[in-house]
């Protein structure tokens, strides 16, 4: 008698794993959500190596958000390629560590009184139109 095989169902792909919502990464001023593909998936990648929450403070900004029109010329959250972080102490500087050794470059450091954040940043002088200079290597603090 002859074995009658039942053919394989093929699989799906499984759904990328992400650590960050869609709404928690859109301008919180128009709801609109700009981030940057690759931008999130590092962001989901370095989440896993920290293994601790990553409590986004502030995505996307439209250029039309309040803060981007205080500015001469729209910052890098226009551009869906950064993210402030609210992270304090130890886990602050083990997000810094994580973030440099996945390829952030630009680093934003605000760490007293009551607004305590790590910007992490991926903007490059290629994704503005409008800079003469800009510094893609670059640490500060607010």
């Amino acid at each position: 008698m002859t074995e009658i095989k039942a053919k394989a169902k093929p699989k799906a792909k499984p759904a990328k794993k992400s650590y960050f919502t869609e709404k928690e990464l859109q301008c919180k001023h128009t709801g609109e959500y700009g981030m940057d593909d690759e931008f999130v998936e590092l962001l989901n990648k370095i989440r896993k190596e920290c293994d601790f929450p990553l409590l986004i403070t502030s995505g996307y900004r439209s250029k039309t958000h309040p803060l981007e029109q205080r500015k001469k010329l729209p910052g890098t959250h226009t551009t869906g390629k950064c993210v402030d972080i609210r992270v304090m102490g130890e886990k602050a500087l083990k997000l810094i560590q994580v973030a440099q050794a996945n390829g952030i470059k630009r680093i934003g450091v605000a760490q007293k009184g009551d607004v305590r954040f790590i910007h992490i940043d991926a903007c490059t002088i290629d994704d503005f139109d409008d800079r003469d200079t800009f510094p893609e290597y670059a640490i500060w603090s607010y």
